[in-house]
């Protein structure tokens, strides 16, 4: 199992040789890798998509945090330096600099924005008291993790008016960090933290996704305009591995839980929502419910989650980005659940009619880091460069 930590050391060596492998058009192909029954495919419903690709941003570093502003802007992270950039007719701009601790796979991490043009940020800090972090200075060490809200200003760029959320990195605690940033469907703030590493150690990284007393671990659920509040409607608690039973969560910003590192996640047109799992020694995709425990746990037990937290697909590779197509425009591909697998460099679809894992496309260097989709066309940063992929219909 490929760790998440070896990411960013290893995927810019990849990028170059991406370029020369990449045609502008091609077809989904079809591979099993799923650990739900594999059922045979409908052609009528299940035809593939033809579709273009091409290079949509160059020079992208280390992009993470692919979202949308409400003008339709594609935004991004830049995960070391801290640089948030919106790319608007072919041109970059730098709306602002966090001062982040980066390295490894810390650094800033996720960016949401919400109805009403607000940009969230989730970054690893020097502080654990998380400041405003586009004053004082950055550092590599990892004291805290934050997020904050910023406001856009008259000029363009984005001004920070809020801490969110804040909480201390363990000074024993390695990697794990999650990243997943996103405004659900109900208008609050979720994130995803991992257990912070340390799995040889049982009373660290496994027994902090089990604990209801810290957010590590977990899916959060926050209030957007608060600051380390939970939002309305938590469910204050928390199933074991089969869901059979309930603990109360005394940290009730936890809104589910016995996660190792969830990387990334999105939402259906349902608002349910799907995660990426980067495992020990097996990956998952989960269908994310509040209150479910996913079955992380000492001594190490990846893929062990049953009942409501069984993993829809049990996969290997390290899943990064994922997606779930939500417009009538995506066409078949539309609620299908879409995720970069890293080793492989490979986009794959999960084919929700069929229960069908098929491989979009593999290319060095293409689909490594980060997922987001928009109306007919989804968007993959490589870690040097970002790729939009357009469905034809």
């Amino acid at each position: 199992m490929t760790e998440r930590s070896r990411y960013f050391a290893t995927a810019l060596a990849a990028v170059t040789a991406a370029m020369a492998l990449w045609a502008c058009s091609g077809s989904a192909t079809e591979k099993s890798s799923t650990s739900e029954p594999v059922v045979a495919a409908d052609e009528s419903a299940n035809a593939a998509l033809s579709y273009s690709v091409r290079r949509y941003v160059r020079g992208a570093d280390q992009a993470v945090g692919l979202a949308f502003d409400t003008k339709g802007r594609l935004l991004y992270a830049e995960k070391d330096s801290g640089r948030i950039i919106r790319f608007s007719r072919g041109r970059k701009s730098v709306l602002a600099r966090l001062n982040v601790s980066g390295g490894g796979e810390a650094g800033l991490l996720g960016l949401a924005v919400d109805s009403a043009g607000r940009v969230y940020a989730y970054y690893t800090g020097p502080s654990s008291s998380c400041p405003n972090p586009t004053s004082g200075n950055s550092s590599g060490d990892i004291d805290g993790h934050c997020v904050w809200r910023f406001t856009p200003t008259s000029s363009g760029r984005l001004r920070a008016d809020g801490r969110v959320f804040s909480a201390n990195h363990p000074s024993s605690a390695g990697n794990h960090v999650g990243g997943g940033l996103h405004i659900g469907p109900d208008g609050a703030l979720y994130l995803s933290i991992g257990d912070l590493g340390e799995n040889d150690d049982p009373n660290n990284g496994p027994a902090r996704a089990q604990s209801q007393s810290v957010p590590f671990g977990k899916i959060l659920r926050l209030d957007p305009a608060g600051n380390n509040k939970p939002a309305a409607g938590n469910p204050g608690k928390c199933g074991n591995a089969d869901n059979s039973s309930q603990r109360n969560a005394s940290d009730e910003r936890i809104w589910a839980c016995g996660l190792r590192n969830t990387y990334q996640f999105a939402f259906d047109t349902s608002g349910t929502m799907w995660g990426s799992e980067a495992g020990d020694s097996c990956d998952e995709i989960n269908r994310i419910k509040e209150g479910v425990n996913y079955g992380w746990q000492p001594p190490r037990t990846d893929c062990s989650g049953t009942g409501a937290g069984r993993p829809v697909l049990k996969i290997s590779g390290t899943p990064s980005g994922i997606t779930v197509p939500t417009s009538r425009a995506a066409g078949s591909w539309r609620n299908d659940v879409f995720y970069c697998v890293f080793s492989g460099n490979t986009l794959m679809r999960y084919d929700r009619s069929t229960r069908r894992v098929r491989e979009v496309r593999k290319a060095a260097g293409f689909c490594s880091y980060d997922l987001v989709s928009r109306g007919s066309r989804l968007y993959m940063s490589s870690g040097a460069d970002i790729y939009r992929l357009s469905i034809k219909r």
